[in-house]
């Protein structure tokens, strides 16, 4: 071979491996940063609630008490501009663990639809692939019943709700001390399989109190201090879990992710928390992740990034195939030093606005120079020479204006295309649904996004959100009186607000003033006959009220506009079960669970039917399904309870029974029958204890008042207390077979005590309403 051949070999392959090296670059980080070892990473995920990245030491903030952020930033890549689509928890969690848009994944707001199981999630693809998988949250917000549940084999959410608590999506959390006990525990149980593990530190939302030492050290600094203090707060608990990770040996075999899921306000633009706007302090958040590779130790990325790139991301490190219909992009590239030949725009959207409010939505497309905010008055915001977004530059910037404005309407469009079905119903039980009703927490709300010419510009109308805000607020204290002025103000602005309009029907609901409440409903559905949320809010009323051929007819509206609303299916159930008719209410519930399979409280339902028709042998099965599910879910137990009724096994009804008690101290219903078998089997001490205790818990229920009193008269006891208590019994009761046992237990005592005339009158009208019962 001539010399001059062998060179053009020579040149030949070194340009092919030149050209190889390059195609790989751009597909994934070089070989030092893959490899088997990675493939089956343990991974570590730990979200930031309500974590602004200007508020982190690594991110230049000099008031920050962050070391271990800043020290996993100085181990690994710390992400410069990582924007969320949402300043929402939910549904900014359901975009990280999916990879998808909110438009995409269908959850737009917390409380008002659950992530549908039609989405697959980064736990569901990892335990899948062999790994143990674990989550620990720290707000009701994130409740594994909104649907972030699936795919994880542990899901620790469990909370303390005291006796005079309200429950609230954002009121009920915990601190990042008890998650983080929680997960240590998890993590220390199996070593044999690698492990996916997500923990949420809700802290930093409000209230702003930090334990001490931090409120010591911050407390001075007002409640931005406090804030600060809750950050460095959360930040030493992300400690304890980078000790562990160094003790157990686990930390080089360990991708370990930090996120924020949506900032804070602080008083910028006159919002003081987050949900309105979409300036970089509600969507701009911090972001590290550190993986098994030492050469990336220190990497600053100073190209904006997603937090839907991060699902996408660790598929690609893990080697798993890419997520489906996902907008994210692999983050590797970038970590591994390779310049982007294309932007990556960064979507963001405040929908509580429009959904909730009335007004327009807002919907923002980002890039590092320049972010254009689509509003009724349109805004562009030149990032790199004003960061705080001060100054409109809409007007200056027409190139840029419509660069990003056809970009945002291209990724809506793409978004809407790859949408999967709608939310589906949070799996709550009927106690936790009515405690959410009362403060605006609808659940199954509409979702449909209106974006018709003349809505309100937000900016004109933050102060009626605030002010909303507060009612909401002071419901949650009982103070309901307060938050009807609050509201009332509210509607003399704008009439049209329809999130103060469903909460002051439920303020004159707790007010005792049904009538207004009715008119507010009537009003808003004279507008919009179909509007599902008012349908329902109406149907629950009438509930209320007893007044059920009304809620039929309102439930049957629903059907005819959505023949699987499950939420109408369950009120006409209800109906039937109120008045015993269990074989009309068995296929109600069984078409809810056909809807919607996962739904405990309809399968429990379900199962009271069963046993009311005498299906025992079904019922007995779904109720197994359940308790092994959620062995404390409410009415579970109480229902196995009628079960051994039926089936003549008293002492395990007895024993079932006290389960549900000790499980919900306030069973009214569980405690009567519970008092009811301990009657029967001798124990009158027994049976009385549970049937006070009934009466502490639910003083508005007849049945219990006339329990006791029949018991009391039965051991000869007071006469004069008999007499309280049927009288408080009848003043409570509506059923006609209680009234006609009210009044025969007053004819018992006006007949031992001589009271002649009253106890004809008694017996009078006890026969009455005993014919009432026949007929």
């Amino acid at each position: 071979m001539s010399r001059r051949l062998i060179l053009a070999t020579i040149a030949v392959v070194l340009l092919l491996a030149g050209i190889a090296l390059l195609l790989t670059s751009r597909g994934h980080i070089p070989s030092a940063f893959s490899g088997t070892k990675l493939r089956r990473a343990n991974v570590l995920i730990v979200t930031l609630d309500t974590t602004r990245a200007d508020r982190i030491g690594a991110y230049g903030y000099r008031n920050a008490e962050t070391p271990v952020f800043d020290r996993l930033a100085s181990e690994g890549v710390l992400f410069e501009e990582c924007i969320t689509p949402t300043a929402y928890t939910l549904p900014s969690h359901s975009s990280i663990m999916t990879g998808l848009y909110p438009p995409q994944h269908g959850v737009r707001l917390n409380g008002e639809g659950a992530l549908s199981d039609a989405n697959e999630t980064l736990a569901e693809r990892l335990s899948a692939s062999g790994y143990r998988t674990g989550a620990f949250v720290g707000a009701f917000v994130l409740d594994g019943r909104w649907g972030l549940k699936q795919g994880f084999e542990h899901y620790d959410d469990q909370f303390h709700i005291g006796a005079d608590q309200r429950l609230d999506l954002a009121g009920v959390q915990r601190p990042a001390s008890s998650v983080v006990d929680a997960a240590l525990k998890w993590l220390d149980q199996d070593s044999s399989r690698p492990f996916f593990a997500w923990l949420h530190f809700y802290d930093a939302h409000t209230p702003y109190a930090p334990p001490e030492p931090f409120k010591g050290r911050f407390a001075s600094k007002g409640p931005t201090g406090m804030y600060d203090g809750e950050i460095a707060f959360a930040d030493s608990q992300l400690g304890r879990l980078v000790d562990w990770l160094e003790r157990s040996g686990r930390k080089e075999d360990t991708i370990v992710v930090v996120v924020g899921d949506h900032g804070e306000g602080l008083g910028s633009h006159g919002e003081d928390e987050h949900g309105y706007y979409l300036y970089d302090y509600a969507v701009r958040v911090p972001f590290v992740m550190r993986v098994p590779a030492r050469r990336l130790a220190g990497r600053r990325v100073a190209a904006q990034v997603r937090t839907i790139d991060i699902t996408p991301t660790l598929y690609d490190l893990l080697d798993l195939e890419p997520a489906k219909n996902s907008m994210g992009k692999p983050l590797t590239p970038l970590m591994g030093g390779t310049a982007e030949e294309a932007k990556r725009y960064a979507y963001s959207e405040s929908m509580a606005v429009n959904l909730q409010y009335g007004w327009a939505a807002l919907y923002s497309l980002r890039t590092s120079d320049y972010k254009y905010v689509h509003a009724p008055r349109a805004e562009l915001y030149a990032l790199k020479s004003d960061p705080n977004e001060a100054t409109n530059r809409f007007d200056d910037e027409r190139r840029a204006v419509r660069e990003l404005r056809t970009e945002l309407q291209r990724v809506r469009d793409a978004a809407a295309k790859s949408a999967p079905a709608q939310t589906q119903q949070a799996n709550l039980d009927q106690e936790t649904l009515k405690m959410l009703a009362s403060l605006g927490y609808l659940g199954g709300g509409s979702t449909q996004v209106r974006d018709d010419e003349g809505l309100a510009d937000p900016k004109d109308k933050i102060h009626l959100f605030e002010s909303v805000g507060f009612a909401a607020h002071v419901m949650g204290q009982n103070n309901y009186k307060e938050a009807a002025e609050v509201l009332e103000i509210v509607l003399k602005d704008d009439p049209n607000v329809p999130q103060a309009q469903f909460l002051l029907s439920t303020v004159y609901r707790k007010l005792n003033q049904p009538a207004k409440a009715h008119a507010i409903l009537d009003a808003y559905l004279k507008r919009d006959p179909n509007d599902m949320r008012a349908l329902i809010a109406m149907a629950e009323l009438l509930n209320d009220e007893g007044r059920h051929q009304e809620l039929m007819a309102i439930c049957k509206q629903v059907l005819s506009i959505d023949d699987n609303n499950p939420r109408a299916y369950e009120l006409m159930a209800d109906v039937h079960m109120v008045n015993n008719d269990h074989a009309r209410a068995l296929p109600l519930l069984q078409k809810v669970v056909e809807i919607q399979p996962k739904l405990t409280r309809s399968r429990n339902n379900m199962a009271a039917a069963l046993i009311g028709v005498g299906r025992t042998d079904e019922a007995e099965k779904v109720l197994a399904d359940v308790t092994r599910e959620y062995p404390k879910f409410p009415l579970a137990h109480y229902h196995l309870g009628l079960l051994r009724e039926r089936q003549g096994r008293t002492r395990e009804a007895m024993s079932e029974y006290a389960t549900e008690v000790k499980n919900h101290p306030k069973a009214v219903p569980a405690r009567f029958n519970l008092g009811n078998l301990l009657l029967r089997a001798g124990d009158a001490a027994g049976a009385e204890e549970q049937i006070r205790a009934a009466i502490e818990h639910e003083p508005t229920a007849a049945r219990p008042y006339l329990l006791l009193g029949q018991m009391l008269l039965s051991r000869s006891s007071d006469l004069g207390e008999v007499e309280r208590l049927a009288q408080q019994g009848l003043q409570r009761a509506t059923e006609p077979e209680l009234k006609a046992f009210g009044y025969f237990l007053l004819a018992d005592v006006y007949s031992r005590q001589g009271r002649r005339a009253e106890l004809q009158d008694a017996v009078q009208k006890g026969n009455h309403y005993r014919s009432l019962i026949r007929s």
